[in-house]
């Protein structure tokens, strides 16, 4: 979203909040993750965001919910009914916008 002055500059930059979600290590990681692969459940969220908490996944998948970015929705595992978590339009759109800097890091020459 662009905002206009009254000087004619328009600001490139989308509202704060959003960049404070976006920027964090994991919202990046889990909008990814959620974009390659669909629903998915906590648990596997987890165990493939190696070094993540699961407090520290918990308040990212709820401001990224918060944010509107994803959703939560009813699945089923062999428990029974539990919550996982998918993209909504927003967050499928970021997604697509992330694929080109995604693309780019993993040709990226890696540092020592």
């Amino acid at each position: 979203m662009s905002h206009g002055r009254e000087d004619g500059l328009v600001c490139p930059c989308p509202p704060i909040g959003l960049i404070d979600v976006v920027g964090k290590k994991w919202a990046v990681c889990v909008v990814s993750l959620l974009g390659r692969y669909g629903v998915v459940r906590f648990g596997p969220i987890q165990r493939c965001l190696s070094g993540v908490s699961p407090a520290t996944l918990t308040a990212t998948l709820r401001a990224l919910e918060r944010a509107q970015l994803i959703r939560r929705t009813p699945a089923i595992s062999p428990r029974g009914a539990v919550q996982a978590y998918a993209l909504t339009r927003s967050g499928r759109v970021l997604y697509e916008r992330l694929q080109p800097l995604a693309d780019w890091l993993a040709q990226a020459p890696r540092s020592a």
